[in-house]
């Protein structure tokens, strides 16, 4: 099975589109043939390509799903109608292509890329929704025209590929606009944004933007059920559903895949709006403020883990997480976070919501020390209360009945966690 060192897949990343199309253009790969929604954005893309890939499969089209991070096995990364990629086709993939990928010197990420659209091609999908994996402009996906283009988010995170301003980082993110293609923008900044107009100007590219073309509003949170319900006001559609996916950024990202459906009717007239309530209600979109109760050993705890590992993302977190029945049970902070991030930044804004935190050693060669880690939170929180472990298994042999954890700061932290519980809950 196709596998790299956590933390390689980041470290070995060269930015570029000619590898990519020079390999799939030799080995005869037509992936123009197929429709494609393409997805940017700091944070929510993800879950804006998700809930647009159940909306398209619930309307009756073969739809593939390309995502990355994955948070336990590399196949959720390759989706077709919801079904990931089995061991057994990528393994048959892998071994066709693996040996001529090599002349080509295509990183970890193009290589995983390429084979989506290998697989999307050979199953004749009739559209896949792609999210990029870093940036946009220079990113491997890039390499499609698609139906709509979508930017989700702009804030700071891969400043050292991406810049240290919103300017140049919108500027990579809107590097995915192509001509006469229209673009959705959700809830935006207006200096990002302004970057964003001005691309799609240039690219003759109709925009769609949150909170002018389009817009939605929070009404409630049904905690019992994990969920909320949102009020869409949309390009010609309005309509009230409930949503599994809670918090505001949820709201705006909700609205953005929304309004990417409507513009495709014209593409795809099949697109039902009729199937979006029961769609939004029953979307399964894992380490987003996902909530895992756990048991085993006569002990009983629960989870909420989360993969917010920018400040954006830690925000709309805590945001959320203080309107929670979970803020008033004393929870307990698990915590990892790769070293590249702005770890000072992160560790002073959880630190004013948990005085308990136990910091998990991932296995991932960007993974921030945990005793580095532990003297930045002990600027702030008492050191009897910061805990650190080598493993796993460590951590759940000293987790306390009753209590209440919340895991955040990597994907990858989300993904161990997602994953021991999987194997060893009663």
């Amino acid at each position: 099975m196709i596998s790299v060192e956590s933390g390689k897949e980041y470290k070995t990343m060269v930015l570029g589109l000619d590898r990519i199309k020079k390999f799939l253009s030799d080995i005869g790969v037509d992936y123009n043939k197929i429709k494609y929604i393409h997805i940017a954005g700091t944070n929510g893309k993800g879950s804006a390509a998700k809930t647009i890939s159940e909306i398209l499969i619930n309307s009756g089209y073969k739809t593939g799903l390309y995502t990355s991070p994955h948070l336990i096995k590399i196949n959720e990364r390759i989706q077709i109608n919801s079904f990931p990629v089995t061991d057994n086709q990528l393994k048959s993939l892998d071994k066709k292509y693996s040996n001529i990928s090599k002349k080509y010197k295509l990183t970890y990420f193009e290589y995983i890329t390429a084979l989506a659209f290998i697989y999307f091609v050979k199953n004749k999908v009739d559209i896949a929704v792609l999210e990029t994996g870093l940036g946009g402009r220079l990113d491997a996906t890039n390499i499609v025209t698609p139906l709509v283009s979508v930017i989700t988010s702009i804030d700071f995170d891969h400043t050292e590929i991406l810049g240290n301003t919103l300017k140049k980082i919108a500027f990579e993110k809107a590097g995915i606009i192509k001509k006469d293609v229209p673009v959705v923008c959700g809830n935006i900044k207006k200096e990002a944004l302004a970057v964003i107009k001005k691309v799609a100007k240039e690219k003759n590219s109709k925009i769609f933007v949150y909170n002018k073309d389009f817009k939605a509003e929070h009404i409630s949170y049904n905690w019992n059920k994990i969920a909320q319900e949102i009020r869409y006001c949309g390009l010609n559609k309005n309509l009230v559903t409930g949503f599994s996916l809670l918090g505001d950024s949820q709201v705006y990202n909700l609205a953005t895949a929304l309004a990417v459906c409507e513009i495709l009717k014209k593409d795809l007239p099949e697109i039902k709006f009729s199937t979006v309530k029961k769609v939004c209600k029953n979307i399964k979109w894992p380490a987003r403020f996902d909530y895992r109760k756990y048991k085993t050993d006569g002990k009983k705890c629960s989870f909420v883990i989360d993969g917010a590992h920018n400040i954006q993302a830690i925000d709309n977190f805590i945001a959320l997480y203080k309107k929670s029945p979970f803020y008033k049970k004393g929870t307990k902070l698990v915590f990892a976070v790769m070293q590249e991030k702005d770890v000072k930044a992160v560790i002073k804004k959880l630190s004013k919501v948990f005085d308990n935190v136990s910091l998990l050693k991932v296995e991932n060669s960007r993974a921030a020390d945990t005793n580095v880690l532990k003297k930045e939170f002990s600027k702030y929180i008492d050191k009897k209360e910061i805990y650190t472990y080598d493993t796993v298994k460590q951590f759940f042999e000293n987790i306390r009945n009753n209590d209440v954890y919340i895991c955040l700061g990597s994907f990858y932290l989300a993904g161990t966690i997602l994953k021991f519980i999987e194997e060893t809950n009663d």
